[in-house]
């Protein structure tokens, strides 16, 4: 599943991405009609009426050479440029403003919200359109195949550096016919003089005559007149369009900046923090080291634990042992058919206690030897310790063993008694193994080392 989202994402990253990037061919096609819409209709206006204004601007625009055309279609390539950012502009605030992804109602501790939230916009289409909604979809994919705050924190941050410079380079043409408007100015300006000059220079070269000299006067003004004309448009074109296209670029540059202080606030800062995401164990190693410091004793703890274990064991077995005697001592003092009757079925029930007894110690030992079985590849060097632990096991076993055959032994001594002299003969015997067990007992409640020894069979 990890696998398939980050490829998800890695698709994201790599398709269509939305910008604010306006259509050339819009504005070179458009400005071009408009171009010769305004040429024509002032040449047919002019013909109609060749008076004031509309006169002066036909002169100014038709009759000073095809630079004025040149101008008039580089002013209309920006002026169509700054339409087409208009309404991108509004058209990625209007996101903005409008929450049209619906963020603000959406859980971020809910990871089947956040799925839905995508499929909202991916269905929209959104993502290729809006550069905000493009950009949190491509970090609610992040955030869903990686689960690290810093990590999406940082690829936002970065998303908007690249935003922002995708952006500067949209408005490459529109600065190009910034430059190109009065550069046109400056070589009409060159053309004209140089017009102006040669026809006074031919005139100057010829003969005096009067209407030589007024042929060469208005030669001469035509051309200063195209050489300043070209220069007036320029400037006036360069100066109806500066102010607009300086607003647009500074409307975008605020218009980026809110789409990163819409995402801090209203996705980044709304992440769960790390401190409240569970802890990912980054390999194998680690989940099994953690699963056995969790489940499994230290090993340097085996023999105070098994210590305890056996202690706690003998302590109940001589408390037994100690309850027995004390019921056989009473028994003694009112030796009747019926209290040896309720002896034996004291004793019968304290052999019972006592299989229970090694019955669970010896599930005890079982636990603890499928315990060790599974932490093998840990406990490969404590091999040899197992072995010994379980051996001596193995002899305490039999020496409990040995106990319940003492158990027996008299309870069929009690069963054969049938006078008080046998019966004192037996209860001497008794005495004797009351003495061997409680010797026992004390042995087996001093401290010792017990190692218990894994043995792995086929």
């Amino acid at each position: 599943m990890a696998k398939e989202n980050v490829m998800d994402q890695s698709e994201q990253l790599t398709g269509e991405r939305a910008n604010t990037d306006a259509n050339v061919w819009v504005q070179l096609i458009g400005a071009l009609i408009l171009t010769l819409i305004v040429s024509f209709g002032l040449h047919f206006g002019a013909k109609a009426y060749n008076q004031g204004l509309l006169k002066f601007a036909n002169g100014l625009i038709n009759q000073r050479g095809p630079v004025q055309w040149l101008e008039l279609f580089s002013f209309f390539v920006v002026v169509l440029f700054l339409f087409q950012k208009n309404r991108i502009v509004r058209e990625q605030i209007r996101h903005i403003s409008e929450d049209t992804a619906q963020v603000l109602g959406v859980n971020m501790d809910n990871e089947e919200e956040l799925q839905l939230l995508r499929k909202r916009i991916h269905d929209s289409g959104s993502d290729t359109k809006s550069i905000m909604l493009g950009r949190l979809d491509r970090g609610l994919g992040l955030w869903l195949s990686t689960k690290d705050v810093g990590r999406v924190g940082g690829w936002v941050s970065s998303e908007n550096g690249r935003d922002t410079v995708m952006s500067d380079l949209t408005f490459t043409l529109a600065r190009t016919m910034m430059w190109v408007i009065p550069i046109l100015g400056f070589i009409g300006t060159v053309q004209g003089l140089s017009a102006a000059v040669g026809g006074f220079a031919e005139f100057l070269s010829g003969a005096a005559e009067l209407t030589a000299i007024k042929g060469a006067i208005a030669e001469v003004t035509i051309g200063l007149g195209v050489a300043f004309d070209t220069t007036f448009l320029a400037l006036m074109l360069v100066t109806f369009v500066q102010f607009p296209l300086t607003s647009v670029m500074r409307r975008e540059a605020t218009l980026l900046s809110d789409i990163d202080i819409y995402l801090d606030e209203q996705f980044v800062s709304r992440l769960p923090s790390p401190e409240s995401q569970p802890v990912v164990i980054e390999n194998l190693e680690d989940s099994i080291e953690a699963a056995f410091r969790r489940y499994i004793p230290d090993p340097d703890r085996y023999e105070e634990v098994f210590t305890l274990s056996i202690e706690k064991a003998a302590s109940e077995m001589k408390t037994q042992f100690e309850e027995l005697a004390n019921r056989y001592v009473a028994a003694r003092k009112t030796a009747t058919d019926e209290e040896v009757q309720a002896l034996a079925a004291a004793m019968a029930h304290a052999h019972e206690q006592a299989a229970e007894l090694a019955g669970r110690y010896a599930a005890s030992a079982q636990e603890v030897q499928a315990t060790l079985g599974e932490s093998l590849q840990k406990a490969a060097n404590a091999a040899g310790i197992v072995e010994q632990q379980i051996a001596t096991i193995t002899n305490l076993g039999a020496k409990v063993q040995e106990l319940l055959q003492v158990e027996q032994a008299l309870e069929r001594a009690l069963a054969g008694v049938t006078s008080t002299e046998e019966f004192q003969k037996t209860f001497v015997r008794l005495q004797e193994h009351l003495a061997t067990t409680d010797e026992f007992c004390r042995r087996l409640s001093r401290p010792r080392v017990i190692t218990l020894q894994e043995e792995v069979r086929a």
